[in-house]
């Protein structure tokens, strides 16, 4: 399977469209004043794709589609906007959040709002495509959404019932870990509401839309994004490497993945709160502009364990986060340009005091320039005990990235 860019684009514009037939629909059932905040093609691992699920106190409504292309979709809530939802479309449902009467209303909130969704994708494809019954699942922190997929006919409590093949269940396998999936992120006006919608079409639907999308003179072989990917996972391994060796302080990666967004999006997708860390530009094959942010505990953290016992001031606090900035950046990248027998240069850190959205809009802002989608580049590295995290952003430019994808496509080794 071969994927180009014009086919990132279409799934992007398809998956926002029907995004907003559902936030129409939520709005005309429920009277909260509903919006798409961003959508996201994402390529990721099945571990990252199920940690979305399973670390949100989530309920949700699942719809398998069958004909011109199939799969599965799923509209998730965190819990407590699923119980505001449910009440203003169903009144006093919310009084017994697990009874039959606020299931009921959710199914049929998710009937209306993925049929709508469904709906653009057919338009599109000039063909039908049918829906199944929605049904209620409720994940507890321990389980998997492999667990309903082993056990189709496990019942009760809302649990998932029905037969859905894996590969819908968990996104488009491209490979043993990583899976594609389209993420929809919806919010309502007066505050931000935390619900999802999310598209896994089969291998062979991805393949139709593609198809009927695509330029096939542009087209990547798909394993070159996976190779990409692994890359990046390597790259957030080793920039994990070089945090603990800096602070003694052991650290993990925790998810690094990789998205196709609109470049007016990417700010969407980074949160509202106070972050601090270095921005620096990177320049070669591929070229582009990254972001390490620390919250300012974590911050605090990893300027103390570089400067054990010392009474540091704010110049000296920033200048450690430069320093860790600079050698974590490094390490994240020199793995590309390894991969990529090329070399990556990177400018001087620029310290960053700011919340995160506003920290990389002014980045967004230059790449916008020239390109209108954005490959977000998004790791995480935490340490066991919370100590601290800190959370990767890089944003290549779409052309050199391209470049790099022709080398790292299969017939280029």
């Amino acid at each position: 399977m071969n994927l180009d860019v014009q086919s990132l684009r279409t799934f992007s514009r398809l998956a926002h469209s029907g995004a907003e037939e559902a936030a129409g629909s939520l709005t005309t059932l429920t009277g909260y004043d509903a919006r798409v905040a961003v959508t996201k093609v994402e390529m990721a691992t099945r571990d990252d794709v199920e940690r979305e699920f399973r670390e949100r106190d989530l309920v949700t409504v699942h719809i398998g589609f069958s004909g011109a292309i199939e799969g599965h979709t799923v509209l998730a809530f965190d819990r407590e906007r699923a119980v505001s939802l449910v009440d203003a479309l169903v009144p006093g449902a919310s009084e017994d959040p697990h009874s039959e009467l606020a299931t009921s209303g959710l199914k049929e909130l998710g009937n209306i709002m993925l049929g709508g969704f469904i709906d653009g994708w057919a338009d599109f494809l000039g063909a039908g495509i049918d829906i199944t019954t929605p049904t209620y699942v409720e994940l507890d922190a321990g389980q998997s959404l492999r667990d309903f997929v082993d056990d189709p006919e496990a019942d009760a409590d809302g649990q998932l019932g029905g037969e859905v093949p894996e590969d819908a269940m968990l996104g488009t396998e491209i490979d043993s870990d990583h899976v594609l999936a389209f993420r929809n992120h919806l919010e309502t006006v007066d505050e931000e509401a935390g619900f999802y919608i999310y598209m896994l079409p089969t291998q062979g639907s991805v393949e139709t839309i593609i198809e009927a999308a695509g330029d096939t003179d542009d087209a990547i072989p798909v394993e070159t994004f996976t190779s990409f990917s692994q890359m990046i996972s390597e790259g957030a391994g080793q920039a994990s490497e070089d945090l603990t060796a800096m602070t003694g302080i052991d650290t993990n990666v925790d998810v690094s993945r990789l998205s196709f967004v609109p470049v007016e999006g990417v700010p969407m997708e980074l949160t509202d709160e106070a972050r601090r860390g270095v921005v620096l530009e990177f320049s070669g094959t591929p070229s582009g502009y990254i972001a390490i942010l620390f919250d300012p505990d974590s911050a605090e953290s990893v300027a103390n364990a570089l400067m054990p016992g010392m009474d540091a001031d704010q110049a000296m606090r920033q200048s450690a986060l430069q320093e860790i900035g600079n050698i974590v950046t490094s390490g994240f990248l020199d793995g590309w340009a390894n991969a990529l027998e090329t070399t990556i240069d990177i400018s001087p850190p620029t310290y960053v005091d700011d919340i995160a959205s506003a920290i990389v809009d002014p980045l967004v802002t230059e790449l916008a320039r020239t390109q209108d989608y954005a490959f977000l580049i998004d790791s995480a590295i935490v340490t066991p005990d919370e100590t601290f995290t800190c959370d990767i952003y890089a944003l290549p430019d779409e052309r050199e990235l391209r470049a790099a994808f022709d080398q790292l496509a299969p017939e280029a080794n």
